[in-house]
């Protein structure tokens, strides 16, 4: 009982820490605003300033601190601020009256042609094929490449259909089944000849029952049966499962972006264990191996792409030589010494291919594969198969109302999976 209570005390002071320090972020960030408003640059700075030393990477923040720097004469410090922030977000404004000083600067010239070319549409992928189920709210996809027959996971219907090569689609597993909740990331499991899915209570979902425990499950990929079920240990916070991969023992790894922990599978045990975290992760996603699964490689939303050496269990962010933004990755997938990240928590969105030199911790170039593409809603997670990638497109995270209910068909639109053909 002691470990329990300790665990628990644990959890709830780290969750008052960052409570009080968003509390303490959204009142320099709101002082800031204010003194902008009122003209009072040396005070905007300062505050602005000091929400910038507490999250460094938040691009609102970073252009705000921008303006700051340039109304306040710092000019080379804000035109770099502001240059991280368009990498972010391309559509933060550049053409006020806070940058008239600077307009005529050849760096300040640098940054519209920057902030034009991060908008521009890049369209590489083709629509592989539409599924005509707009409520479906698709997330994660797989593929079994002895039939050709793919996956897809929902959230709202918490279940798993397959689409067959001929295209036909069917549940593999009816809704609910087995107290599974909305489903996230999906991989499938040659030598079982299993779906691996992970699973996790969110309001979207239908029927959302707060007793619903967070799970991963190996279904058998001819019938659906459920062959293990894996879930947390009872004393554990409730997690949300929002991606998982296998290793090369069979085993799954799944990450829980809502504690910053990954969990592992093992064997037949039905307990997940965990496996790694850090007080380093602010919000981790997608995963995936190198080949010799020497090192993992951690999409964090708001940090980046972690490193994992496994020998050393010793994790460090990608270094990068170009100057590139890795916030917002979904999902992320290990190809040929790159890694390819669907990142939606950029604007606009985009799917890009990063290459990594010998040692696998810098990234030396990159090419952006889609951005804007016309069938984007909300890009999420994909699964590369006979040398493509298969990725879900326009997942419905924006199709719902302020009670998380769906919103009338003729809002939404049909789950587009796009395919790029990888060079």
């Amino acid at each position: 009982m002691r470990a329990i209570s300790l665990f628990i005390l644990v959890v709830l002071l780290t969750s008052i820490a960052l409570t009080l320090k968003a509390q303490t972020l959204q009142q320099y960030y709101t002082e800031a605003m204010a003194s902008f408003r009122k003209k009072d640059y040396a005070r905007f700075y300062e505050q602005i300033h000091a929400a910038h030393q507490l999250n460094s990477t938040h691009q609102g923040i970073l252009y705000q601190l921008g303006v700051a720097e340039v109304l306040t004469k710092r000019t080379d410090e804000g035109l770099r601020h502001l240059r991280r922030a368009l990498l972010i977000d391309a559509t933060f404004r550049l053409d006020t009256d806070a940058f008239e000083a600077v307009r005529a600067q050849p760096a300040f010239q640098a940054l519209l042609k920057l902030q034009q070319e991060l908008q521009q549409p890049v369209v590489q992928s083709s629509v592989f094929l539409t599924v005509k189920d707009r409520t479906l709210h698709a997330e994660g996809i797989a593929h079994d490449p002895s039939t050709g027959d793919f996956f897809i996971g929902s959230i709202r219907q918490r279940k798993v259909v397959r689409i067959a090569s001929n295209g036909a689609v069917s549940d593999l597993i009816p809704a609910e089944t087995g107290g599974m909740a909305a489903v996230f990331g999906l991989q499938y499991d040659a030598d079982h000849k299993w779906v691996w899915a992970c699973s996790s209570p969110i309001d979207e979902m239908q029927h959302n029952d707060s007793t619903v425990r967070s799970g991963v499950y190996a279904l058998a990929a001819s019938t659906g049966k459920i062959e293990r079920t894996y879930r947390l240990p009872l004393a554990a916070p409730q997690a949300i499962f929002g991606d998982l991969i296998l290793d090369k023992r069979g085993n799954a790894l799944v990450s829980d972006s809502r504690n910053n922990i990954i969990y592992r599978t093992s064997g037949d045990k039905p307990e997940l264990q965990q496996f790694f975290s850090s007080p380093d992760f602010v919000n981790i996603q997608g995963l995936a191996y190198s080949p010799d699964e020497r090192f993992l490689f951690i999409a964090d939303y708001v940090k980046g792409i972690f490193r994992l050496e496994i020998r050393t269990m010793t994790a460090t962010l990608i270094a990068t030589e170009p100057e590139v933004s890795l916030k917002g990755t979904d999902g992320l997938y290990f190809y040929q010494q790159s890694l390819i990240a669907i990142q939606n928590g950029v604007s606009p969105f985009r799917v890009t291919r990063y290459r990594l030199n010998k040692t696998l911790d810098t990234i030396v170039s990159y090419e952006v594969l889609d951005r804007a593409h016309p069938d984007f809603g909300e890009p999420t997670l994909g699964v590369i198969a006979r040398g493509n990638l298969y990725y879900i497109a326009n997942s419905q995270w924006n199709g719902y109302d302020a009670n998380h209910q769906p919103k009338p068909a003729d809002q939404l639109k049909d789950i587009v999976i796009l395919r790029h053909a990888l060079k």
